[in-house]
Formats: structure tokens, C-alpha cells, sequence
């Protein structure tokens, strides 16, 4: 009773630490990623003057480089409004699928001094946030007219959510924090302000964490065990690399950001399997209150069965369609079965897909059991009120 009371204060409190820990961690990142450099400020496309294919000549042959020389209005900045003249350069891999700018455009331009002190610029990218806001409002605004009240709810846990990530898990291992106790700490606050918001303070709430959090745990250690079985370093691809040098006060732990990410990845589809099976069973007690903890254990497995299909595809998709470049790369040039399945980036991929997928379909029979143990305790605990009535006889015995 007192936990089900203060569950809302008892929320706001751990995302007030939450915050707080993220604040630091913020800080110390942000301030390990300036330099010396001007900052790279938006900017408007006001003329074209000159767009050309430049070919370059080299002892292997020839190398074709598309040039644009553009003037461009600063919008933003210490030199907001100055008119500076920018090149946008596109190499030949990039050049036909390439969005040449044109006046209108906005970029990104970097900016620098040259030795005589003038401001100079190059076009870093598009300005792509208007469209990005915009499918956010449409998301949102599409699971308020579905959802209504619990889209609302959904779309309150989706923000706390990512805040936990982008907000304290990425800040905090790039200051040095341990990627896995801090994937665990989001893990914990995702799900428990997730089922709180949609589901509220009940047995069913209770059942989908611990069947959650068991899931997740399997496939952490799954990953963990397998990882080092494969050795699997976590230093996966040409961004993991880069990593290794944004400081020189420690080194990053890369296989317990691939741990974290383990974690991270399957909590979602974890979460939704062990919801989907708290629920069903809610729905089957409430409709049959006399059916027995092995049969609603039974049940919640025949459930789960049809689950698993359609959620082990969306995990194996949703890894192959992350690394889809990888795999085309692979199938464009005739390298052997084990040659591909064999390298360190595709088994990680296969690792962190296995090992969630096992995660996911571990939740379901913990989901049931725990759900029937729930269920045992109140029939007995009914069972027991029932042999011992109040001396009054009416009413309930005190919490």
C-alpha cells in the first residue's frame, strides 16, 4: 500500500537522480569535445556561382571531383549575416546519388580563418532538423488520436526513455562510466516508468518487470558468455576505432558497451513480449478466476508460442537492416561462407541478434511463472481471509 501511495513521488525522485547524474556526465563530455576551431554554424544558399567536374590525374589513373562555389548568408553566430563564399565537393563514389546544393539550401558551414585572417567556410552538411521535428509531431500526433489517453502515457515513458539514454547513457560512458551498470540503471528506469504509465501500480506491472528483467538478464549473459567464447574484442567497425582516442585519461570498456548495447537492443522487444503475456494472463484470471497456476502457466506458453515468431523477426530484421551496407558489401564480392561469418563485425551482429531473441523468448515462461505464483499467493491469502473472518463479521481484515 505504502509503494502503490508514493509510486508517482517515488518516480519523480529517481528522475531527479537520474537527471542530476546526467548533468555531470554532460558537462564533462561536452567539455572534452571543444576545440579550437570555429563552431559550425547554419547558413542560407544565396547564388551559385560555379558548379564543375574537376579531373584529377594520378599514376593509377583518373579521379573525377564535382566542385560547387557558392556565396552563403550566415543565419547563426558571432558573423550572423555576413555573406562568405563556400564549395560543397562531391567525390566519385558520391557524385550520382549526390543533392547538389542550389540557392535556397540550407547548410551547415564550418568555418575557419586562413593565414590572413579572413573568414572562410566549407559546406559540412544539410540543415535535415524542419523535416526531422515535423515526422516527430506526425508520430505523436498519431498515437495521441489512436491512443488517446494511453498514447499520451506512451508518448511520456518514450520521452523518459530516451532522456535515459541520450541523456545520461552515452554522456556518462563517454566520461568513463561502466557501459554496463549504466545500461542496467536505464534498463531499470525505462521499465519501471514504462509499466507504471501503462500499465499502473499492479500484479500485472509486477509480473512484466521481473519476466522483463529476467529476459534481459539472459541475454546480457548470453552475450557476455558467447562474446568471450568468440572473442569478441568490441571493436567492431570504423566508429568503434575512432572511439578509442576521445581521451587520455582511460580507455573505453568496448566489450561492455557491446554488453550494453546487448541490453539496450532487446529491452524493447523484451518489455513488449513480457507486457503482451502479463496482460493475457490478467485477462484469463479475471475471466476464469478458478483456473489453477499450472494451467495459467500452460496458457501463458501457448501464448508466447504465437509471439515468438513475428517478434524474432522484428529483432533479426530490425540488426539486418542496421547493417545492411555490411552485408551488401559482403554478397558483392565472392568471399567464402566462413570467411564472412567469421569476421568480427558479422558475428557481432548475429551475437547481439541471437542474444536478444533468447532474451526475449526466456521472458515468456518467466512472464507465466511468476504470473501464476502472483496468482497462488492471492488465492491463498483469500483462502486464509475466508477461514479467519473479521470478528464483526463484515468487511475486510486491515492492511
Amino acid at each position: 500500500m505504502f509503494l502503490k501511495k508514493y509510486a508517482l513521488s517515488l518516480l519523480t525522485a529517481a528522475l531527479a537522480l537520474l537527471l542530476c547524474l546526467s548533468a555531470g556526465a554532460e558537462g564533462a563530455a561536452s567539455g572534452a569535445g571543444q576545440d579550437n576551431n570555429l563552431p559550425m554554424v547554419r547558413a542560407r544558399v544565396t547564388e551559385v556561382l560555379s558548379d564543375e567536374v574537376v579531373t584529377t590525374e594520378y599514376s593509377g589513373g583518373q579521379m573525377q571531383n564535382r566542385i560547387l562555389r557558392m556565396k552563403v548568408t550566415l543565419l547563426e553566430g558571432a558573423f550572423e549575416g555576413e555573406v562568405i563564399e563556400v564549395t560543397q565537393s562531391f567525390d566519385e563514389i558520391g557524385m550520382a546519388s549526390s543533392y547538389p546544393a542550389k540557392a535556397g539550401d540550407r547548410l551547415f558551414v564550418g568555418l575557419d580563418l586562413d593565414d590572413g585572417g579572413e573568414l572562410r567556410g566549407y559546406c559540412a552538411d544539410y540543415v535535415r532538423d524542419v523535416p526531422i521535428y515535423l515526422m516527430a509531431a506526425g508520430f505523436g500526433l498519431f498515437l495521441l488520436l489512436f491512443g488517446r489517453w494511453k498514447g499520451f502515457k506512451t508518448l511520456v515513458s518514450l520521452f523518459l526513455t530516451g532522456a535515459a539514454v541520450f541523456v545520461f547513457f552515452f554522456p556518462a560512458v563517454i566520461r568513463g562510466a561502466s557501459p554496463v551498470w549504466c545500461a542496467a540503471l536505464c534498463c531499470v528506469f525505462s521499465t519501471v516508468v514504462t509499466l507504471l504509465l501503462v500499465c499502473g501500480w499492479n500484479r500485472k506491472a509486477l509480473a512484466a518487470a521481473v519476466g522483463c528483467t529476467g529476459g534481459l538478464a539472459v541475454a546480457g549473459g548470453l552475450t557476455a558468455l558467447f562474446g568471450y567464447w568468440m572473442r569478441i574484442s568490441g571493436i567492431v567497425d570504423e566508429e568503434a576505432a575512432f572511439l578509442m582516442f576521445i581521451s587520455d585519461e582511460f580507455t573505453l570498456d568496448f566489450k561492455g558497451i557491446l554488453l550494453a548495447a546487448s541490453i539496450i537492443g532487446a529491452l524493447g522487444a523484451t518489455m513488449d513480449v513480457s507486457v503482451s503475456i502479463a496482460s493475457s494472463l490478467a485477462e484469463i484470471q479475471e475471466k476464469a478466476p478458478d483456473i489453477t497456476p499450472r494451467e495459467l502457466v500452460r496458457s501463458g506458453v501457448v501464448i508466447g508460442r504465437d509471439i515468438m515468431g513475428t517478434m524474432a523477426n522484428t529483432l533479426v530484421l530490425a540488426y539486418v537492416g542496421g547493417s545492411i551496407h555490411i552485408v551488401l558489401l559482403l554478397y558483392a564480392y565472392p568471399v567464402a561462407w566462413a570467411n564472412i561469418i567469421n569476421r568480427e563485425t558479422v558475428a557481432a551482429q548475429v551475437l547481439l541478434t541471437l542474444s536478444g531473441s533468447m532474451g526475449m523468448f526466456c521472458s515468456i515462461p518467466i512472464t507465466a511463472l511468476f504470473t501464476a505464483a502472483l496468482s497462488y499467493a492471492k488465492g491463498r491469502k483469500t483462502r486464509e481471509a475466508g477461514q479467519n473472518p473479521p470478528p464483526d463479521g463484515d468487511g475486510a481484515p486491515e492492511m
